[in-house]
């Protein structure tokens, strides 16, 4: 299955599992979760998270995945990658609050923190002295909304705000990696949870 068909089949089962979102019940249920985070598949990567809710307000998440590409070939504005990719791969760790509240717009809303490390290896272009490694490092602020699907769907929204520490193994002289590097500014997630 190619990148496109990836895409499609996410996109599908985001709709699909919009147009049937009910009230949420409540923030959390203690337990583990396993879900995808559809702004990392457009950004390229194949990205598992993993979580596990300490309480009904804290969750803890960690996500990993291989570089696997984009359905258009071209790299997501936010990165600034100074090349074409051969080879990535990314880590984050973070952490959700659920503030206690009613629920509104059917949803409960929370504010988190998520730290990232992105690692590729570019082909530089036809001046561009080879292979290269560049490293993107993340800290955000996330403020989102989630929507309990049934008992054991979850989907999430988020925007998020952070800085970012860009690095690139070789460069010539002078030769900024991102002039103003931007942050991952969102996502969407789908999570089964028990």
């Amino acid at each position: 299955m190619n990148t496109s068909s990836h895409l499609r089949t996410w996109v599908t089962a985001l709709l699909l599992s919009w147009g049937v979102v009910s009230s949420a019940q409540g923030p959390l249920a203690k337990g583990w979760g396993v879900g995808m985070d559809a702004s990392r598949f457009l950004g390229g990567h194949a990205v598992v998270q993993v979580e596990r809710a300490q309480s009904s307000e804290l969750l803890w998440q960690v996500a990993a995945g291989p570089y696997v590409g984009t359905a258009n070939g071209q790299n997501p504005f936010w990165k600034g990658l100074k090349g074409d990719v051969l080879t990535g791969s990314v880590m984050s760790l973070g952490a959700l609050v659920f503030p206690a509240q009613n629920p509104k717009l059917g949803a409960t809303w929370f504010l988190g923190v998520d730290l990232s490390r992105e690692s590729c290896r570019l082909i530089r272009d036809a001046e561009g002295f080879g292979v290269v490694v560049q490293t993107r490092e993340e800290a955000r602020l996330l403020a989102g909304a989630q929507w309990a699907i049934g008992r054991h769907v979850a989907l999430r929204a988020h925007v998020g705000m952070g800085v970012v520490r860009d690095r690139l193994s070789s460069r010539m002289m002078g030769e900024e990696v991102s002039a103003m590097p931007m942050a991952r500014p969102g996502g969407v997630s789908l999570v089964w949870r028990w």
